[in-house]
């Protein structure tokens, strides 16, 4: 495999193409000519995607491509764990794009794009193997997801989330910033791999300033991550952006950051040498308290599922905290079920929005009887980020959960295990709302929305009814993967 046929080319390629094609679109007044190609263009990327993704687990080696010697080079550096995250982001960004046709129903040829920009910049950051090729995909990301939680800029309450967004996110931005700039001042270097040797070494470890770094990093990926006490941009966002905007920043934005703790945590500041382990685990617990505490007292369906992105994410954390194999896997696994499970929630509530105009929990009584497809859809997303056995997040749950007794972190256990049952009992909460209470008048007017938006939901709750039938899979890929990265 060459580069030329990797995702992040043909995305590069896509996303330079889209502004042209929306002038063309907006000039001629063919809008949907950016549906169809978006949708197409994202089709074709999942199949690049799928095959690297295959590459890199069969053949057993990670892809490099540089023109130039790599210790100064931008680096391109696809593993398992790139080509695993790379599928998921593409994968929900596909789900998203085809939602889209329904619901964007003004100026597409200003929202696709950056929708293709802000899949680009994920991918990219998947793909780098430098810490300069890492910021700047970072930044194409970023700058898109701060416009697009904007989209609708005639509401106040859009302004207003988006620049809280970039406030937050640029000091995130600020501290990662310099972290690098202390990195590189010690190492000489910001090539992953060869930070890893460096700060690999017995005596880097007792270094004051490798402790500060390793705080800077963790600070400022905690702040994309919406970890607490960084978290309080994620719940303004969802309900002001578009519902594709909110399925993918629950669903993959956030989960970048978390892919950089992969990368930071496991191959360059081992737990063996910097012994993070604890300290990581009580700020994944406090993070996993606080949103489902939160998460319980939203009327709000958006704020509500926000918050409820903030414990996923602890839930994730707390198993990188454990740092072995079965502990990465179940936050690996837990990566892939949470976006494919978030992003369902989000569009199946999009569709309920979109149809009645209201996102008030009490406003939207009864609504899955009116809008059965969207309702069971969404049921399917909640019953599964409950933990509900035969469906996928039980088992990234279950995996995290035994991998932290079998590490002998009772009391972080015992902490998750109370998290997984106040989950369950505003999920139930949500589905009991939706299907059994009354009708209200504006539930009432409710319809179910047309193809192209039950299209991606129904997709996306089979492959959580697949995942959860038929774990041993996609358990071996995250272990495999996991394996790898301690293996470094």
């Amino acid at each position: 495999m060459d580069f030329i046929s990797s995702p992040l080319y043909v995305l590069i390629i896509l996303t330079a193409v889209s502004p042209i094609l929306a002038y063309i679109s907006r000039r001629f007044r063919v809008e949907r000519m950016m549906d169809v190609y978006s949708v197409a263009g994202l089709a074709v990327i999942t199949y690049f995607a799928i095959t690297q993704m295959l590459n890199t687990t069969f053949q057993g080696s990670a892809l490099t491509f540089t023109s130039i010697p790599r210790e100064t080079a931008s680096v391109i550096f696809i593993d398992k764990l790139s080509a695993y995250v790379t599928l998921i982001f593409v994968l929900v960004g596909l789900a998203s794009a085809i939602f889209s046709i329904g619901y964007i129903e003004e100026r597409k040829a200003e929202y696709y794009p950056l929708l293709l920009a802000m899949i680009t910049g994920m991918v990219g950051v998947a793909s780098s193997g430098d810490f300069v090729t890492f910021f700047i995909f970072w930044e194409v990301m970023s700058i898109s997801a701060y416009v697009l939680v904007a989209f609708r800029y005639k509401s106040w309450e859009a302004i207003e989330a988006s620049l809280k967004y970039l406030i937050m996110s640029s000091a995130g931005t600020a501290a990662i910033l310099f972290a690098l700039s202390l990195m590189y001042g010690v190492a000489g270097t910001l090539n992953m791999d060869a930070l890893s040797k460096v700060f690999g070494l017995q005596d880097m470890a007792g270094e004051l300033w490798s402790y500060a770094i390793l705080a800077l990093l963790l600070a400022g990926l905690g702040v994309n991550a919406a970890m607490v006490p960084f978290h309080s941009w994620l719940p303004d966002a969802h309900p002001a952006a578009p519902s594709p905007i909110s399925a993918m920043l629950s669903g993959v934005v956030i989960k970048t950051g978390i892919y950089a703790m992969f990368r930071v945590l496991t191959v360059i500041f081992p737990s063996t040498l910097y012994n993070w382990g604890t300290a990581l685990a009580f700020y994944a617990a406090v993070t996993m308290t606080v949103g489902n505490l939160m998460a319980m007292l939203q009327e709000d369906i958006k704020r509500l599922l926000a918050f409820s992105s903030i414990a996923h994410i602890g839930y994730i954390v707390f198993g990188i905290s454990l740092a072995t194999v079965n502990g990465l896997a179940g936050s690996l696994l837990h990566v892939l079920n949470h976006a494919t499970m978030k992003g369902l929630l989000f569009l199946s509530a999009g569709a309920f929005i979109h149809t009645v105009g209201t996102r008030n929990l009490d406003e939207l009584s009864g609504i899955g009887r009116k809008m059965p497809i969207s309702g069971i859809t969404f049921a399917i997303g909640a019953f599964s980020l409950a933990g509900m056995p035969g469906l996928s997040a039980f088992v990234s749950e279950f995996q995290i959960i035994t991998a932290s007794l079998e590490a002998g972190m009772l009391p972080f256990t015992v902490i998750m295990i109370l998290n997984v049952l106040i989950g369950v009992a505003y999920y139930l909460r949500l589905v009991q709302i939706i299907f059994l209470k009354p009708l209200t008048p504006i539930s009432e007017k409710a319809r179910e929305v047309g193809p192209p938006m039950l299209m991606p939901v129904v997709a996306l709750a089979c492959l959580g009814i697949f995942i959860g039938a038929y774990p041993s899979p996609f358990l071996e890929m995250t272990k495999a993967i996991a394996g790898s990265l301690l293996a470094h």
